[in-house]
């Protein structure tokens, strides 16, 4: 009987780590719209490369070799293989980011002719 209660007890446990490391996951994946929308869906109104810098997290300053850095880390982040196993969702908000990351080095490539 006690070894049914721990079962249970780790089965919750379980449950409630799961549920909110996918919270923490959807946040970061929606962070800076007001209207819930991802934040590189805002670049149309902006800048095309500060929109670019934003999507990437560089600053103005950061020279090619930190926006390659930062790119390939990013698309480590968000490949969609990588997040399969959190469900249909979640892979197709990975690659619509995945997408955005990609055009916005494509951009800086271009530019800097890295």
């Amino acid at each position: 009987m006690i070894r049914f209660v721990i079962i249970i007890i780790f089965i919750v446990a379980g449950y409630f780590i799961f549920r909110h490391l996918i919270r923490m996951f959807k946040k970061e994946m929606y962070q800076g719209s007001e209207k819930g929308g991802c934040q590189y869906q805002n670049r149309e109104h902006a800048n095309a490369e500060e929109g670019y810098r934003q999507i990437l997290g560089v600053a103005a300053k950061d020279d090619p070799a930190t926006i390659r850095k930062k790119y390939k880390e990013l698309l480590a982040k968000y490949h969609p293989d990588k997040v399969q196993h959190l469900g249909i969702e979640f892979q197709e908000m990975a690659e619509r980011k995945t997408q955005a990351i990609m055009e916005a080095y494509e951009f800086f490539r271009k530019k800097y002719n890295l």
